[in-house]
């Protein structure tokens, strides 16, 4: 018999926001916020594919590497520092980890390295940081201005090694985004190069419901397209779903969708939206629009909002983007999985 206390389980704590912009910058900010995202949606209704400029803005140099067994000492030594985190944007994230009971760590284009330890770990270390739920401690080391600090480095040691996500945008043009790799396996790193992973589905629709119907609701409708589920079930008592009312509708039952999992940064994002937004502005259809979904990874540093604080959590986020002619809608939602 199962036990009647379960039904006093806690929810997980949801947080949501629907705003519309009338610029890219404004609506571009909270993809800024953060740093690690796993995967993309994009949907370009009245297609049957997806543009190929829109296509190549997600393959075309977005592959990553995964480090393998890798100590946090090798990111404080001087040439590090000085080929990658000075002269690039670094991202670089600690994977099959679970914040809430593991050690992570972690990169941002900033040049700040975070650490996220458990307390009895971090009493060991003999570093400055801050008090986190769930009995850790959050570490934050400049490498950019870090000298060459033996003491540093030796609390590093004490940490065991990680396996990492990487990727490296050098300023230069001159310098190969690939040299990161070799510094790896030049300093016997188990290295492996990671390619972005491609689904196109085209599912037929009755119609495509225009943004006049609720941004919640569309993303929603996005998201049941890219899980090839029903979108208009007959049965209600199996799925009360129903599809976004829209009094605007494009009578089309054409639409692609684009999904691509990998290690996407801001950068490349940004990229990618500004290539769906061109590509909508180039359509004459009435309420047209085309969408950016972003998710991100579950046990990574992240931050909420511009007043919350950036760190360790355990969380499912997404941020979708509606581009069409009169600006961008967005509607960003997220669950802590643990509060």
């Amino acid at each position: 018999m199962l036990c009647p206390e379960i039904y006093n389980f806690p929810y997980p704590k949801i947080i949501s926001s629907s705003k519309r912009h009338e610029n890219f910058e404004a609506a571009f900010s909270t993809i800024r916020l953060n740093t690690f995202y796993k995967s993309l949606i994009v949907t370009c209704p009245d297609e049957m594919h997806t543009p190929n400029s829109i296509e190549e803005a997600i393959t075309e140099d977005t592959e990553y590497y995964k480090v393998s067994k890798c100590s946090l000492t090798l990111f404080t030594k001087v040439d590090f520092i000085e080929n990658f985190v000075k002269k690039g944007s670094l991202n670089c994230m600690s994977v099959v980890r679970n914040c809430v009971v593991e050690n992570c760590a972690a990169i941002t284009p900033d040049g700040t390295l975070t650490l996220h330890v458990l307390d009895f770990i971090y009493q060991q270390l003999g570093l400055e940081g801050k008090k986190r739920p769930h009995n850790f401690y959050e570490v934050k080391i400049d490498l950019g201005k870090l000298k060459h600090d033996t003491k540093i480095a030796s609390s590093l040691s004490k940490l065991e090694t990680f396996d990492f996500f990487v990727s490296w945008e050098p300023y230069s043009e001159d310098i190969c985004p690939s040299s990161i790799a070799k510094y790896f396996y030049d300093n016997d790193i188990n290295i492996a190069v990671c390619p972005v992973k491609i689904d196109h589905v085209s599912p037929s629709v009755e119609e495509i419901p225009a943004l006049d119907a609720e941004l919640y609701e569309m993303s929603e409708w996005i998201g049941m397209l890219a899980h090839k589920a029903d979108t208009n079930p007959t049965e209600t008592y199996i799925s009360s779903y129903s599809s976004p009312e829209s009094e605007n509708a494009m009578k089309s039952s054409r639409i692609a969708l684009v999904i691509a999992k990998g290690f996407f940064s801001p950068a490349t994002v940004e990229r990618l939206c500004r290539k769906v937004e061109e590509y909508v502005k180039g359509r004459e259809t009435e309420q047209y629009w085309a969408s950016v979904s972003v998710q991100s990874f579950e046990n990574c540093l992240w931050q909420w909002s511009r007043g919350s604080p950036r760190m360790f959590q355990a969380h499912d986020s997404s941020c979708n983007l509606f581009f069409s002619h009169t600006g961008v809608a967005e509607y960003s939602v997220g669950q802590i999985k643990y509060s």
